[in-house]
């Protein structure tokens, strides 16, 4: 990893609490751009005050757009002409029509392009694919993210920076269809909750050919982080899916026969397992590696988006 270094852009919670602690655990050169916290940070090599500034003159080659919703396009955008591969926070983008823009620009550029998903790279979630045939065998997948209401000051509950539940819950949605299912859907219904016009909540129903996948994604309510993956004969039930945390040891359930038993899974950090293949596909120059998986999903969400809009 050392031939590489990274660029962050933005100072947001998860660059604090994740990102950085891995860059400096793996001895990755990274430069950091933020314009509202100005103390010096642990392990920076260079520190700017200025996106532009920090885009021209960083030297690194990775550019992580760790932004509110509604600067990712710009700034994204930027970082691609001036020659960096680059990770974008979910959501990727606000519109369909920027996803498609970034991905023919990061094309045009021969650049890698990805969106900040990285839950699926933890093995409790490889673990049971493996278990389930690679999800040949899975009935159905019950999932509910629910968080306490945010403030009226998150970034969250602002219309003007994109929040929102699709914008922030909407990525998960559509990567649990593209995990588990990854097939044309038959049938759908969706509803919302809304407050001052942005949703709050959205409830899928959605039917495949011979699967089902619900899934309730919420603010406000008791915390819930879960899905439940059914095949004909076993019950698999995993905690904390969206957000693993890297310091905590983690039990898979498998429910059969009316047997619960439980699978011990060891510590581990997902977004590292997610940046090792982000530079190996650097390294490799496998720069069009993500471009239809962010595509898809953006697709899936947009379908959300439109439905919502629908319900004015």
């Amino acid at each position: 990893m050392n031939q590489n270094s990274l660029l962050l852009i933005g100072y947001s919670n998860i660059a604090r609490k994740r990102i950085i602690n891995t860059l400096i655990k793996n001895k990755l050169d990274f430069s950091i751009a933020s314009k509202s916290f100005t103390q010096k940070i642990k392990g920076v090599k260079k520190q700017f005050d200025n996106y532009d500034v920090a885009l021209l003159n960083s030297k690194a080659n990775i550019a992580y757009i760790a932004l509110p919703n509604s600067m990712h396009f710009k700034w994204a955008k930027k970082a691609l002409l001036l020659g960096y591969h680059v990770i974008i926070d979910k959501p990727i983008c606000c519109k369909l029509t920027e996803t498609r823009k970034l991905i023919k620009l990061a094309k045009k550029k021969r650049k890698l392009l990805s969106e900040a998903i990285f839950f699926n790279y933890h093995k409790q979630i490889k673990k049971v694919i493996a278990l389930t045939g690679k999800t040949k065998k899975i009935s159905k997948v019950l999932a509910n993210f629910t968080i306490p209401f945010p403030s009226k000051k998150s970034i969250l509950m602002s219309k003007k920076l994109q929040g929102g539940v699709i914008m922030d819950m909407g990525p998960y949605a559509a990567s649990i269809h593209r995990i588990f299912f990854n097939q044309n859907i038959i049938s759908s219904k969706i509803s919302f909750k809304k407050k001052n016009y942005l949703p709050i909540s959205f409830k899928l129903e959605i039917q495949y050919k011979k699967q089902r996948y619900s899934g309730l994604f919420k603010f406000g309510g008791e915390y819930a982080n879960e899905i439940e993956i059914f095949t004909n004969k076993e019950k698999f039930s995993i905690q904390r899916v969206f957000s693993p945390p890297n310091d905590l040891k983690l039990n898979l359930k498998i429910l059969k026969n009316f047997k619960t038993r439980t699978i011990k899974l060891k510590k581990e950090n997902c977004f590292e397992n997610y940046l090792f293949e982000f530079i190996n596909k650097i390294n490799k120059k496998k720069y069009s590696f993500y471009y239809k998986q962010i595509e898809n999903d953006h697709i899936f969400r947009e379908k959300i988006e439109k439905k919502f809009l629908k319900s004015f």
